[in-house]
């Protein structure tokens, strides 16, 4: 098994198709949105066209360009890695019109051979792969496929050769690949009502509740606001009344949107956000606790390599992936002591501690949901101030 380990560009780029998948799936990688399925599976039958889904799912998001923006040298490795690795023929970034300033850099990069750029009209697909494959290429993805049992399943878009991953998966890929580091953190948009936009990064599992509080909303007194865990259109409800129940950052959360109680979200769909021009903020080591799922969705769930009462470290592995199904390990997002393991979750109570510690505590070399729901619409214009 290939271990999970720092690596320079050539020695990624010399992993075999096999050794590259398996180091997804032991660090822990799904889509950073939508339904969260497991990344590894996407390459193990190599495809020609990677697309790159930079575009915002939802009206006032930001992750996605914050993070082009801030990990540029990276994703540039990333690309010739992948390309290398899989035997892309093409690697291509799907932008929205509105966003070519944004992606200035990376046009200036794309005439190196190593993948190019595809602007999609300034629509919001609310994640549908099929839409950015209809705008970035000439390919159609079928409606229906027939399978060689004789039945028919709804056609993807690896049906004509494609493989769509967002903005925040590769980047997960590019940090297991690269820097050994497995997934533990997760990027979001917070925004709404009575809260400032910011991107996030905080420890998956975190207490929405936690978040909440440490940017500003004063929880205890804020019962006339719920919490999405999502955008206008597509969302969970993540916290009905804040203040009352809690909920955790999943693998998947994309925003926490903050809303009047008892409103839609899609009321909201033609709201506009500043650009947070700090960037991303990160809460790592921040985080008082957590409670990470050892599956989950489309995930079996992984077996538990802890006990209650045991003390782990940020990093460490706690969960180890079954063969059956798709399974994917599972790491401490925090350190600190297991307070339970309940439903196939794993929640560990641990105190803040700032950021290089937490990090510094990793070894540098280590070994190694449903879909969102809610008020769907095929498309809703994208805003230019956004």
């Amino acid at each position: 098994m290939a271990e999970i380990k720092q690596r320079s560009l050539e020695e990624v780029k010399a992993l075999s198709v096999e050794e590259a998948v398996e180091i997804m799936r032991q660090a822990g990688i799904v889509g950073a949105g939508g339904g969260g399925f497991p990344t590894y599976f996407k390459y193990k039958s190599p495809l020609p066209h990677l697309i790159v889904n930079a575009t915002e799912s939802e009206p006032g998001y930001w992750g996605d360009k914050l993070l082009h923006k801030q990990y540029l040298e990276e994703f540039l490795s990333l690309f010739e890695a992948m390309k290398a690795i899989f035997g892309f023929e093409q690697i291509s970034m799907g932008v929205h019109e509105k966003d070519r300033e944004w992606f200035a850099d990376y046009a200036e990069h794309a005439d190196d051979g190593v993948f190019d750029i595809r602007y999609v009209p300034n629509t919001y697909a609310l994640g549908e792969e099929k839409t950015l494959v209809k705008h970035a290429t000439e390919a159609r993805v079928p409606r229906f496929v027939d399978t060689p049992d004789g039945m028919r399943r709804p056609g993807m878009p690896p049906d004509v050769g494609k493989v769509i991953n967002n903005t925040e998966t590769l980047l997960n890929v590019y940090n297991a690949l690269f820097l050994g580091r497995p997934l533990t953190t997760k990027f979001f948009t917070l925004y709404g009502e009575e809260i400032e936009t910011k991107v996030y990064e905080t420890p998956i599992g975190a207490s929405v509740g936690e978040v909440l509080g440490i940017a500003g909303l004063d929880v205890e007194n804020s019962g006339h606001l719920s919490v999405l865990d999502g955008g206008p259109y597509l969302h969970d409800v993540s916290i009905e009344e804040v203040g009352n129940g809690d909920a955790y950052v999943r693998r998947m959360t994309n925003a926490l949107f903050v809303i009047r109680r008892g409103r839609k979200g899609k009321e909201y769909a033609g709201i506009a956000t500043e650009v947070p021009e700090e960037g991303t903020v990160s809460l790592v080591g921040k985080i008082s606790g957590v409670n990470l799922p050892l599956g989950g969705g489309l995930l079996k769930p992984a077996t538990p390599l802890v006990s209650e009462g045991e003390e782990v470290e940020y990093g460490q592995k706690i969960g180890e992936p079954v063969d059956e199904g798709f399974s994917i390990g599972v790491w401490a997002s925090v350190g600190g002591e297991i307070s339970s393991i309940e439903n196939d979750v794993v929640a560990i109570s641990g105190g803040a501690i700032p950021q290089e510690e937490a990090e510094a505590e990793a070894e540098p070399t280590m070994a190694g949901g449903d879909s969102p729901r809610g008020e769907a619409e095929p498309f809703s214009e994208a805003d230019s101030s956004r």
